[in-house]
């Protein structure tokens, strides 16, 4: 079973969405993809919007492969399942996030061989034919999964401190 998700960003990916069910009409196995705000209807796979934790949880564990958007929790989810998440990232010039750092993060991830990226959805087929066996990862991603969350909550972190520090300045200056 093949488990696509776009995540729970507001913004559409009906990009591959429709390209991901253009290629179910013509797939052996069973794809359920997560549409979260995607306008697209698939007609050619099972779908839903959201689902609670638990659930999702479950098709990752369940899924032979496992394509996403390029969000940190999604990969962070993939690793920790053992899953070699094929990664499409949402980009700004189709209005599928605000900026492009979904793109940077898939590259990083790829250059350390955690994911596999797609950045040109034509290419999305053959990304899957490739990924073949190659779905699963390395033991210590689960360590790399660990990295990662703390890294992005550090990152969430210092983000937040920092803007609270502007506000503290900016009232200080306004009184």
């Amino acid at each position: 079973m093949i488990f696509a998700t776009v995540g729970t960003d507001q913004h559409d990916f009906s990009r591959l969405v429709k390209e991901l069910d253009r290629l179910a009409a013509t797939m052996k196995e069973m794809v359920i993809v997560q549409l979260g705000y995607t306008k697209y209807e698939p007609r050619s796979m099972e779908w839903f919007r959201f689902r609670d934790y638990a659930a999702i949880e479950e098709l990752y564990r369940k899924a032979d492969l496992v394509i996403t958007h390029a969000g940190a929790g999604s990969i962070i989810s993939c690793l920790r399942h053992g899953k070699k998440p094929l990664v499409v990232p949402r980009l700004r010039m189709f209005g599928e996030h605000l900026n492009d750092h979904q793109a940077g993060l898939a590259r990083h991830l790829e250059l350390k061989g955690v994911v596999a990226a797609v950045y040109d959805i034509g290419n999305l087929s053959a990304a899957i034919k490739s990924a073949g066996r190659a779905r699963t990862v390395q033991q210590g991603s689960t360590r790399l999964a660990s990295f990662l969350k703390d890294y992005l909550s550090g990152l969430a972190d210092r983000e937040q401190s920092s803007e609270a520090a502007s506000t503290i300045s900016h009232s200080a200056h306004t009184t």
